[in-house]
């Protein structure tokens, strides 16, 4: 396999660790085949083994080499990292059980080793050592903690993701072994937590009638679980392909050029960098493609929702009823699909005693979309028109890891802005020290901000009714949105991947720092909202504020007029 990843790489001129973490995530699909055929057969302690061993074999041809850093091991030692987070971890929550003491630890000394092993083992550029699989551990720690935490907490205050993931009883020690080792997630990701593991490993994470499947068409065209498996699959190595020849036409280095930064044109420039931030962001998007398609055929992507619909002939209750399967619940975006369809352990007690909504002459029963591993919505990263719908849909496990386990946690300080503040901190620290990764977050949080408050005051406008109601209105803004995403990803994206001052700053000096003029928003606002007026209020709406002024209730009136003195 070594020699193999070695003519590949010199066949493409690339990193040869690259190749073997590449080869790794596609070998990820046939042990997740094994998995899926054989498993059903073994004792649970067999799948955490074969889980465990298969991770810890792809961890050592990887990482398993001798390398000149003072935390880098010899002779593949360097897994012993990943031992030091995992059992540091479960003996600290075994010591201070459902405390925030072993939140805290975990938190700290999770975090303060990834980032002294980055600090130290990386370069300056995108190394591939073995701090990229403890990237995926590090919050993979951080969430168990916080989920045996949870399980002490009454059920009446908890949310409901914390419902769904907290951990009462403690996990065992090869169970968290092959949590951590799972071979199609533990070394790009994605998170999901404990239980949704534990239900994965115990089989009840998928809707029993859905497997019951005899015809070709059901286990195959009808198969959601096939169906993503394949699309990830091919979409993810297709990207790969191709994107594989545009990253040699547009080389990084390119832009650290004399020639790039004092000769070529400004608008020449500025779409070199376009260009290029938008190959960097597909490149991650084929990788999550490829890693996702190895979860969903493991087992691990079910959600364990279906679509139930009635052919007419008999009634379904509403809870079922009211959320058939149509072409919205089918077509919608990732996260929406996740809430669109039924929780099966909702249903299944009312089923059991119909049996008529087994039988496929009354109903159809589909199982709704294995989107429970998915990192990116395709659908809503290409056709997105704002910089909050990028966010939404790319990185979504993640994202969604951070806001389950940092920003509510911080709904303590009472202050939404200083939450989302200091969880883009953690995560600019979780990806490593360089300042290019707390430039990107930092003009990440500047334009969302600025862009929900100039499509806040768009929308309160007069001008509404023309950009969101008609045809051209909707065609000038879903094109204008769009060019704007692809010019304010420009700047963010050289400066995450170039990483150090020194080389980002000459590049993004060249386009005069067109990333951070909206830090000038406060100075243009007044004049947006004077080019945009609010609204006219309507006659309705002005005789009811009447009546309630003369009912003696003045407040609004006096907000109102004092918004005005102050605009």
């Amino acid at each position: 396999m070594e020699t193999f990843a070695s003519y590949i790489s010199e066949k493409l001129d690339t990193d040869v660790a690259c190749i073997r973490l590449l080869l790794s995530m596609i070998m990820g699909y046939p042990i997740a085949f094994i998995y899926d055929m054989k498993a059903s057969s073994w004792r649970t302690s067999y799948r955490h083994l074969y889980l465990f061993t298969c991770g810890v074999l792809l961890f050592l041809w990887n990482f398993g080499r001798f390398m000149l850093s003072l935390l880098s091991l010899p002779l593949g030692f360097d897994i012993v990292h990943m031992f030091v987070g995992i059992f540091t971890t479960l003996f600290v929550n075994y010591l201070f059980t459902h405390s925030r003491t072993a939140v805290i630890f975990a938190f700290v000394f999770n975090m303060g080793y990834l980032v002294i092993g980055s600090h130290i083992c990386n370069r300056g550029t995108y190394d591939i050592n073995w701090t990229t699989p403890y990237c995926v551990l590090c919050l993979r720690m951080i969430g168990l903690s916080w989920d045996l935490y949870d399980a002490s907490e009454p059920e009446s205050q908890r949310s409901v993701s914390q419902k769904k993931s907290a951990l009462s009883k403690f996990p065992g020690v090869l169970e968290t072994l092959a949590f951590s080792f799972t071979p199609t997630a533990f070394l790009t990701g994605p998170q999901f937590p404990m239980r949704h593991f534990q239900a994965f490993i115990d089989g009840s994470l998928r809707p029993v009638v859905t497997l019951r499947k005899d015809t070709f068409k059901h286990r195959f065209i009808y198969n959601a679980k096939f169906r993503r498996t394949l699309s990830r699959f091919v979409l993810g190595h297709f990207g790969l392909i191709v994107l594989s020849k545009w990253f040699a036409m547009y080389p990084a280095d390119k832009m650290l050029t004399d020639e790039f930064q004092y000769e070529w044109s400004f608008f020449s420039r500025l779409l070199y960098m376009i260009i290029f931030g938008q190959i960097t962001l597909l490149r991650y998007v084929s990788i999550w493609l490829i890693a996702e398609g190895s979860c969903v055929l493991i087992g691990l992507g079910c959600t364990g929702l279906v679509h139930i619909k009635s052919k007419g002939s008999i009634q379904l209750p509403d809870f079922i009823k009211n959320k058939d399967s149509d072409t919205l619940t089918r077509d919608g975006p990732v996260l929406k699909r996740r809430d669109s369809a039924v929780d099966w352990s909702f249903a299944d007690n009312y089923i059991k005693s119909h049996a008529e909504l087994y039988d496929p002459t009354q109903v159809i029963v589909r199982e709704a979309p294995h989107t429970a591993c998915a990192n990116i919505s395709l659908k809503r990263y290409i056709f997105a028109t704002n910089t909050d719908d990028i966010v939404a849909g790319f990185n979504i496990n993640t994202n969604k890891w951070l806001l389950d386990y940092v920003y509510k946690r911080l709904r303590f300080l009472g202050n939404k802005n200083l939450s989302q503040l200091i969880s883009l901190l953690f995560l600019a620290l979780w990806h490593g020290t360089y300042s290019g990764y707390y430039l990107n977050f930092g003009i990440e949080l500047l334009v969302v901000t600025v862009e929900k408050d100039f499509l806040s005051i768009l929308k309160n406008s007069k001008y509404n009714h023309f950009f969101y109601k008609t045809y051209i209105g909707r065609v000038i803004s879903s094109v204008c949105g769009k060019l704007h995403i692809y010019f304010i990803l420009a700047s963010p994206m050289v400066a995450f991947y170039l990483l150090k001052f020194r080389l980002w700053f000459s590049v993004l000096k060249s386009v005069y720092f067109i990333g951070l003029w909206y830090v000038f928003w406060p100075l243009i606002r007044p004049a947006v909202k004077y080019l945009l007026p609010p609204l006219p209020k309507s006659p309705s709406e002005q005789s009811s504020q009447l009546s309630t002024t003369m009912n003696g209730d003045v407040t609004p009136v006096i907000d109102q007029l004092s918004s005005r003195k102050q605009q």
